[in-house]
């Protein structure tokens, strides 16, 4: 009978440990998958408006702004506001703060 009892109680934490592994994983590729679909819909955004003229990169941490990382070559400096302008209006429903980053690149 002792021995039902412990096959029971380990059996209910190796289920236990289980269920909570699946939702770390679950929560993890959430946080992926929303990442992947605002970095999606800012490219949509700026191609839309200007053109394939910048591939955006959106990261984010949990607590911090979202962060889309832009390069642009010396030519296309004078795009920079336009970008931030079209950056905010398509994150900044999501979360109230985003922060832009622009880096060089080499190009026309």
């Amino acid at each position: 009978m002792l021995t039902v009892v412990v096959l029971v109680a380990f059996l209910a934490w190796v289920t236990l440990v289980a269920a909570l592994l699946a939702r770390l994983v679950d929560w993890l590729e959430g946080r992926r998958i929303r990442r992947v679909a605002a970095q999606v819909q800012l490219t949509d955004a700026v191609h839309g408006a200007l053109g394939a003229i910048v591939a955006p990169t959106v990261a984010t941490r949990r607590g911090r702004p979202w962060t889309v990382t832009m390069g642009l070559a010396p030519g296309q400096l004078g795009a920079a506001g336009r970008l931030t302008e079209i950056a905010w209006q398509v994150l900044g429903q999501a979360s109230p703060s985003v922060r832009i980053v622009f880096v060089p690149r080499k190009g026309r």
